[in-house]
Formats: structure tokens, C-alpha cells, sequence
């Protein structure tokens, strides 16, 4: 471990390099292929690791810290059970999505497939202050992700990726620190429910997730029919402009492209779970061919949906008997 210190200096500017220690440290388990990471960097509140990521079967203890995953390339199947919820929650994480575990929370997971990741912890004291520095509030709530797509946190994703592939005088501890209240920053405003200190901005986003919950529901059971965007703000009770704003404030991207985004991850499942041919996939998915379906998929996911299926299928049958449960500190 690095200590990033001087004689005589404040506490506050100089501190210790974030501990491996401190983290799941995932990319460090059998069968899991650590590819770079930032310990040695002197990183204070910011832990990076990039890995390959095989399928496991386990318990994540809690950290104390905000865990953040960003899937860089493969999809990967998960089903994760948390204590706070009584229904698992299951998606398809896909290029370019977010994983999201909250501190002090403690999960058991199911994943299935190989995926490249780049693994981001985040100092629960730094997002405490950003709490209280940016946003004026002594308590927060962040709730566990699965498969977010979000713009900026992407773009922060990808300089943090860059600081930790080609270190520079550039990307000095203090620069990354930016980087880490940035991300901190953007976490908060677009991924956290409050129950104190900002009622009326938690009232709002509880009303935008009950609208959500209701056009969800509505996707899901037309999902293979050509949907506009008028059809899906009846469903918020709301005009399309109004709809637009809401994706864009809360869901940190447009209808259009969270409508994409059900549309590929209930193909992923498709292709993962049945033998259905591909063109009959694209239909029943809402694509207009299955040249636009083939086209979209692997845009998202890296991959045709024919390897893709190949893929998934290859993986699921190596690691069938694949299980593990990790001891983490």
C-alpha cells in the first residue's frame, strides 16, 4: 500500500491511497483476469480495476464503499437478491451499462457470461460530502442498479479508463480526485432517492417512478409492436415533451433509446433462453427486419445476434457447474 504523505503537511490534502482491501476485489478471483488496476497510483478516493469477469454464484459482503460496474464488452446475465427487496432483480448487462451497489449493502448474485469490466469504488466519505458540499443534504439514498445507461457518467467512466491505462502528469492523484467528485456528483443527482432534506425533488421522482412502473408494464406487453412516442406518454399521463424531459432529468437518456435498450435486452434473453430463429427474434422485438434487429444488436452489444447466441450458449454450458461464494473482507 502507497501512503501519499509529507512531514508537517494537512491531513485533509494529503491522504491515503484507497485500499484494495477495501473492496470486493473481484477482479482478483479465480477464473477472473485482472487486466490493470490503480493500486500503487496513490488514488485516495477513487479504486479502479479493470478484469474479465467469469461467471460466479455468490454472496458480496458490504464494502462501506459505492461500488460501480461498467461493462466495457461481452454481455453478462445477472439475478441479484437483495436484503431490502423481496423480489430478485434480473437484467442483461450490455456495452456500455452500469452496475450499481450501494455501501453497506450486502447481495447474493447470480451471473452467467463473459464480460470485460472496469470496476469503480468510490470513498463513502467523498459522496457523503458531495451530499452535503453540492446538494445540501445530510442523508441519501442510492439504490442497487442493474443495466443503467447514463451519458455522463459514461464519458467519466471512459477519462477514468484513460488515466488508468496511460498514466500521465495529466492524470496525477489530484486530477483523478476531480474525476471522482464529478462521478460522485452525477451519481447523486441522477441515481439517488433522498427521504430528507429534499422532499419536494423525492417526491417528484417518486411520481416519475410510479409513471415509469405503469409505461414499463406497457412496453413490456407490446413490445414487438411498433410503439410511438405518443402511445407511450399516454401511458405517463403526459404530453411527449414532457416525456422527453423526464427520460432526459431522471433515466439520463431519451425514450427512444430506452425503449432500444428493452427492446435489445429482451432479445439478449431470447437468444440465451430458446432456439427461436433470429428473424422471428427481431420480430418479436419490435424491429421493422431483421437487418435493422442484426444491425442495432451488434451496434449495442459488440456482437450479431448469432454470436452472440453462440457465445452466451458456450459460456452458460462451461460454468454450469461453475459456483462459488466468496470471503471478502
Amino acid at each position: 500500500m502507497q501512503i501519499i504523505n509529507v512531514s508537517n503537511a494537512p491531513a485533509e490534502k494529503f491522504q491515503q491511497e484507497f485500499d484494495v482491501q477495501e473492496t470486493h476485489s473481484i477482479e482478483r478471483w479465480d477464473r477472473n483476469k485482472l487486466i490493470v488496476q490503480s493500486e500503487g497510483r496513490g488514488w485516495s478516493n477513487l479504486y479502479a480495476a479493470v478484469a474479465t469477469v467469469t461467471s460466479w454464484s455468490g454472496t458480496l459482503k458490504p464494502t462501506g464503499h459505492y461500488c460501480i460496474g461498467f461493462c466495457l464488452r461481452g454481455p453478462a446475465r445477472l439475478r441479484v437478491s437483495v436484503h431490502a427487496h423481496s423480489t430478485p432483480l434480473e437484467a442483461t448487462l450490455l456495452p456500455r451499462q452500469f452496475l450499481i451497489i450501494p455501501a453497506n449493502e450486502s447481495s447474493q448474485w447470480d451471473r452467467r457470461g463473459s464480460s470485460e469490466m472496469l470496476m469503480l469504488y468510490l470513498k463513502k466519505e467523498l459522496v457523503e460530502a458531495v451530499n452535503k458540499d453540492i446538494f445540501g443534504r445530510l442523508q441519501m439514498d442510492l439504490e442497487i442498479r442493474l443495466g443503467a445507461t447514463d451519458p455522463l457518467l459514461e464519458q467519466l467512466a471512459w477519462a477514468i479508463l484513460e488515466a488508468l491505462q496511460q498514466p500521465t502528469l495529466s492524470t496525477t492523484p489530484a486530477f483523478v480526485d476531480t474525476l471522482a467528485r464529478t462521478f460522485a456528483t452525477q451519481l447523486l443527482k441522477a441515481h439517488s432517492i433522498n427521504t430528507t432534506q429534499n422532499r419536494p425533488a423525492a417526491d417528484c421522482y417518486n411520481s416519475f417512478r410510479s409513471s415509469m412502473a405503469r409505461v414499463q408494464d406497457f412496453i413490456d406487453r407490446t413490445l414487438g409492436e411498433d410503439l410511438s412516442l405518443e402511445m407511450i406518454a399516454s401511458q405517463a399521463n403526459m404530453s411527449v415533451s414532457g416525456l422527453k424531459r423526464l427520460f432526459h432529468k431522471h433515466h439520463a437518456c431519451s425514450p427512444y433509446q430506452y425503449l432500444l435498450e428493452c427492446r435489445i435486452s429482451k432479445a439478449s434473453r431470447i437468444l440465451t433462453e430458446t432456439e427461436l430463429p433470429i428473424s422471428e427474434v427481431a420480430l418479436a422485438t419490435g424491429f421493422s427486419s431483421q437487418s435493422h434487429f442484426a444491425t442495432a444488436f451488434k451496434k449495442k452489444v459488440g456482437l450479431t445476434p448469432k454470436e452472440y447466441r453462440h457465445t452466451t450458449a458456450s459460456a452458460i454450458h462451461d460454468n454450469t457447474t461453475f459456483s462459488v461464494q466468496p470471503t471478502l473482507a
